[in-house]
């Protein structure tokens, strides 16, 4: 398993998560990956549901939020709670807490924001991660 921190700017907003987030999934999705954005609240799900809606004016993600839409889900899915049981490649962690059950993902990738209480929190979440014996690596990102 692969686990990845994007370490934004110490100065760039908490809003720089989500559109970090959104860059991403368009990426991941591009490569044909399945992809779960783990939100910290139905609040911020909902937000980068409509992210996601207006993120490329050229190319629409398909993507709902868990509980929602089709069967069988489209390739990107948005949850805040437990994760759902169905499979995905790639795990987008926005949320405080390591949720149970990463360790079903190919990778997980966490995005810290540039607040002292981000950056504790992503610590804490890098400590854990070594202490359970993965691999862990961090890619600073420039505003």
């Amino acid at each position: 398993m692969e686990i990845t921190f994007y370490v934004l700017a110490a100065d760039a907003p908490l809003s720089a998560r989500l559109t970090t987030a959104c860059r991403l999934v368009d990426k991941a999705w591009q490569q044909n990956r399945k992809i779960l954005l783990q939100a910290a609240s139905r609040a911020e799900a909902e937000a980068l549901d409509e992210l996601l809606w207006a993120f490329k004016a050229e190319a629409f993600i398909p993507h709902h939020l868990v509980g929602d839409g089709p069967t069988p889900p489209p390739p990107v899915r948005i949850g805040w709670d437990a994760l759902p049981s169905d499979s995905r490649d790639i795990l987008i962690n926005l949320s405080a807490d390591i949720p149970a059950g990463f360790e079903r993902f190919q990778r997980v990738i966490e995005i810290v924001a540039g607040s002292s209480e981000e950056r504790e929190q992503a610590r804490g979440h890098w400590k854990e991660y070594k202490r359970l014996g993965y691999a862990v690596q961090a890619h600073e990102l420039k505003s």
